[in-house]
């Protein structure tokens, strides 16, 4: 068994991420192409092989092994946890959107509702940098 990850980071960078850039390419080649050290190459300080036969257990790739080499394919499962991670990052630009635009309606009541506070914080804003669209 290998080494569990300190902090689920891999020199600096969550598993995860490196775990979703790895799916994603797999992906982006599916179904014509088929990859060899992947794995390997984004989980270099953890055992890539490790990763492979959890990734194959867990049956979200295929592994066809020939001449010293693996070659990777995505199953059907994996293909749906590579889709879920795409949209994972979706949902959190969204989630930034969202807030941005609840500040940004929260900050048209207060300038409708009390017009001399707007026009101040019209001016802090303009103060910093930030100019009016007009």
């Amino acid at each position: 068994m290998w080494e569990k990850v300190p902090r689920g980071e891999i020199n600096g960078v969550p598993v995860i991420t490196k775990f979703k850039i790895a799916m994603l390419e797999l992906l982006k080649g599916y179904p014509i192409y088929q990859y060899y050290g992947i794995f390997e190459s984004y989980f270099a300080n953890v055992p890539g092989h490790e990763v492979v036969k959890i990734l194959e257990e867990d049956k979200l790739i295929t592994v066809k092994r020939r001449d010293n080499q693996s070659l990777y394919r995505l199953t059907k499962d994996g293909i749906d946890v590579a889709v879920s991670l795409v949209n994972l990052d979706y949902s959190e630009k969204m989630h930034q959107f969202t807030i941005a635009i609840i500040v940004l309606t929260v900050l048209t009541l207060i300038a409708t509702l009390f017009p001399n506070l707007g026009s101040n914080i019209l001016s802090w804003l303009m103060s910093h940098g930030i100019r009016a669209p007009y």
